[in-house]
């Protein structure tokens, strides 16, 4: 068992395995990701395994230095091999990790902390994907902490041992939480507040006659909408900030162009038509109201003007049932 003496050594052990976990954790997943893009079975399988070569000695190094605690260190070279266990015959072990006192328990306890860590940074990081954090660090430091709970399961002393299984009972059950919470579909209102959406730009004008609306997408920066019918070109409706576009412009907001030609025409009502030339011309209808800029934009020359004329006619805020298809989409958490 571990004496009481003895439990900063351990402590030291525990976080510095943490920190090279943390370490781990991002090269692993980086290095899987490469593995993934490579297109090559072989390349990917070398890849990996020297990753894991490499994280498995830097565990050995570890572990070597764990095995000399302070009483050890003091038994001097007379103690010969056991003074790196215990001070005399019959002593109990000073060690932090007793397994790595020898070359084969050295390397045992390096692969069975490696394998246990990697399984358990590797749900982080599968939950991780899931959620769409902005930030792997909070990913990797979860992941150190699986490398460190490893750690601790070969350290002498029943308390320990049972601290880690309940550290590790913990994460496995925080990790099903949130991928079952992941897996839960989201209400609208918690998907716009998730994702920062401001519900002043979901605004969508009455489909004309015959045409249906499906809602893209929305974000921090806009929101769109595709309008269909049968035989016609598809109509668009983008809705962003006023501002949001910084393409210079003339004194009517006609954009100044950079290499095809520009022509815009006031089309009444405060709306202004766009034309935009060269290989593939197309237009765009456009209305500034309430400090949000709604466009149409007419693919090809048979595109419906007057079915674009109609929607930015009749804006309004979008319904909830017309909005329901955002909660199908990826959500920050």
């Amino acid at each position: 068992m571990t004496r009481r003496n003895d439990t900063v050594p351990v402590a030291v052990h525990l976080v510095a395995v943490w920190l090279a976990g943390c370490a781990l954790s991002a090269v692993q997943s980086q290095a899987v990701l490469v593995g993934l893009f490579a297109g090559s079975l072989p390349w990917a399988a070398g890849l990996l395994a020297v990753v894991a070569a490499l994280a498995v000695a830097l565990l050995a190094l570890l572990g070597r230095v764990a095995n000399v605690a302070p009483s050890a260190r003091r038994a001097g070279p007379a103690a010969g091999r056991e003074g790196l266990a215990q001070d005399a015959p019959g002593a109990r072990v000073r060690a932090g990790v007793p397994l790595t006192a020898g070359r084969a328990g050295l390397w045992a306890w390096a692969a069975g902390v490696w394998a246990l860590g990697t399984l358990g940074a590797a749900a982080v990081v599968v939950g991780y994907r899931v959620d769409h954090l902005e930030t792997a660090l909070p990913v990797h430091l979860a992941g150190g902490a699986c490398y460190a709970v490893a750690a601790a399961l070969f350290v002498p002393g029943a308390r320990v041992r049972l601290g880690a299984l309940g550290t590790a009972a913990a994460l496995a059950a925080g990790g099903g939480w949130a991928a079952l919470d992941a897996t839960r579909p989201p209400t609208l209102d918690e998907w716009i507040a998730a994702n920062g959406v401001d519900r002043a730009m979901l605004r969508l004008g009455d489909p004309p006659p015959g045409w249906t609306v499906q809602v893209l997408g929305a974000s921090e920066d806009g929101f769109g909408a595709d309008y269909e019918r049968a035989g016609s070109p598809r109509l668009h409706l983008g809705v962003a900030r006023a501002g949001q576009d910084h393409r210079r412009a003339d004194a009517a907001g006609c954009p100044v162009p950079l290499g095809d030609p520009v022509v815009c025409t006031d089309d009444g009502g405060g709306r202004l038509l766009v034309a935009w030339g060269g290989d593939r011309p197309y237009r765009e209808l456009r209305l500034d109201a309430g400090g949000l800029v709604h466009t149409v934009t007419l693919d090809g020359p048979g595109a419906d003007l007057a079915a674009a004329r109609r929607i930015l006619s009749l804006l309004r805020p979008a319904t909830d049932a017309e909005l329901a298809g955002l909660t199908e989409l990826p959500m920050r958490r």
